[in-house]
């Protein structure tokens, strides 16, 4: 009952918190620890879901695993100057670590948010620690401030698996980052301050922006200023312009930050409008530079898998899937082979946009699969594949039976539509019932119950009429003691 209860206040409190800006549906724990690298010491904080807020307070495993997030603080900053940062993420559902560097040296403070990462990753495998099987280990993000936003984008350089790199006005490094962005796998997500007196954007984050691959952006806040991404006052005087509050830019930044990590990190499309479509296209506040490329569709499943079939002529049915980008449209193609390894395959159909399609194979067996793709370079297969076996007609039944002078014909069979039945009895009193039957032995419906004529008796089984699903059938024949049956397959 508590676990339903607590279901129950999440599924409300996520409602009314809806906006990216705002707290999410989660409580925010927090932790410390002091992890040791090559002789390097990281007195790192680390914020995750809890079901109560405060120090130590339990996680919630109810709606794990988490996304991880990796965050640099800034030149002479501390990891406490960005608490409220960490707070929001962690109600979002992120566990986010950030350690206090213990110098300067830019590449390494990189190596030193690629060990934290490791370190929750690590965790997520132990079963005494809190983060055990909590963890979404293919779900990595980074971010930082000024010199730690500069070395969460070498992070980025130096870890393919980083799916989204979002610093805040990240400032170029001693070994420049700048010409090394193309190096990053990642989404590139730079978010920066018109009024930025320390990392200008026109020097520093927009060439960040232009030497970076598809997909980035670079959301520009207007009246922004580089040091009012941190929650203290003290340090205002290093960079006096602009003229947004601090609390203003604050709910700008986690807006962005929330979303773009939804988007990547959480796959949630719900994102997309507030990290690149229209929200943030018509905010007045934020000035929006990015180039998306067609995206990956994402995983997908076959809906059905038919085995062995009496018909040349085959449907096949799969799952819709989209990518990230909601600007992509996706087109499928079936894949069909010989082999289940697929060594050999054979595009069966063009590119559609239905999730269905019929295709033609003569008798065999074959395996099949789906590719979505959203570009000729974007594209996945489905998740599972399927097999087929295709019998030639003649093993399905014989087409003429004759039996104790009974005679019953059904074609065409295999049939998608009616099959004709021809028939005959010995000429005598007794009546003949002429019935289908499915193959659990119901009578589906009954063609004829009557005596018959001298000479041969012709009707029409109509499966349309009765809404009879393709599958197997037997047309059945009696005569008194004496009686006849005949398979048939329908493959509507």
């Amino acid at each position: 009952m508590e676990k339903y209860l607590l279901l129950i206040l999440f599924a409300v409190s996520a409602t009314l918190n809806a906006q990216p800006e705002n707290p999410g549906p989660y409580f925010a724990g927090w932790t410390s620890v002091t992890l040791q690298r090559e002789g390097r010491t990281l007195n790192c904080r680390i914020y995750y879901p809890a079901l109560s807020e405060g120090s130590e307070t339990a996680i919630d495993n109810l709606h794990g695993p988490y996304p991880v997030v990796a965050f640099g603080h800034g030149f002479l900053m501390q990891t406490s100057y960005y608490l409220s940062t960490f707070r929001h993420l962690a109600t979002h559902g992120y566990v986010v670590i950030a350690p206090q560097f213990p110098d300067t040296q830019h590449e390494l403070l990189a190596y030193d948010l690629n060990f934290c990462v490791s370190y929750i990753k690590d965790m997520n495998t132990n079963p005494a620690h809190r983060f055990y099987n909590n963890i979404d280990t293919g779900a990595v993000g980074v971010s930082g401030h000024s010199m730690g936003g500069g070395a969460s984008l070498i992070a980025a350089v130096h870890d393919s698996t980083i799916l989204v790199a979002a610093p805040f006005a990240a400032a170029e490094t001693t070994t420049p980052v700048i010409p090394r962005m193309y190096l990053i796998k990642g989404a590139v997500y730079l978010i920066s301050a018109q009024n930025d007196g320390i990392t200008p954007v026109f020097s520093t984050q927009l060439p960040m922006y232009q030497n970076a691959l598809p997909v980035k952006a670079l959301p520009v806040l207007r009246g922004a200023n580089h040091i009012k991404f941190i929650d203290v006052s003290a340090f205002d005087w290093t960079d006096p312009g602009g003229y947004m509050s601090r609390t203003e830019q604050l709910r700008l930044a986690r807006r962005l930050l929330t979303s773009v990590f939804g988007l990547f990190l959480k796959k949630d499309t719900s994102y997309f409008k507030y990290a690149f479509g229209n929200i943030i296209g018509s905010d007045t506040s934020v000035m929006m530079t990015r180039e998306l490329k067609p995206l990956k569709p994402l995983d997908f499943n076959l809906e059905n898998t038919p085995d062995t079939l009496y018909t040349s002529s085959v449907t096949l049915k799969w799952h819709s899937t989209h990518s990230l980008n909601q600007y992509d449209t996706v087109k499928y193609t079936v894949v069909i082979a010989e082999d289940s390894l697929f060594n050999n395959p054979v595009e069966a159909t063009g590119l559609i946009s239905d999730t269905a399609a019929v295709v033609q194979r003569s008798s065999g067996t074959y395996f099949w699969k789906v590719r979505a793709q959203t570009s000729p370079t974007a594209y996945t297969y489905s998740s599972n594949s399927g097999k087929i076996i295709i019998a030639s007609p003649s093993f399905a039944q014989e087409d003429i039976s004759v039996v104790n002078n009974l005679y019953l014909e059904c074609y065409p069979n295999p049939s998608a539509g009616n099959i004709n039945i021809r028939c005959s009895a010995p000429d005598n009193d007794v009546p003949v019932k002429l019935s289908v039957f499915d193959l659990l032995g119901r009578e589906v419906v009954l063609l004829h119950s009557s005596y018959l004529t001298s000479g041969y008796y012709e009707t029409e089984f109509d499966p349309g009429k009765i809404n009879a699903p393709s599958g197997i059938y037997f047309v059945r024949l009696s005569c008194g003691k004496n009686a006849i049956s005949q398979k048939i397959v329908l493959a509507r």
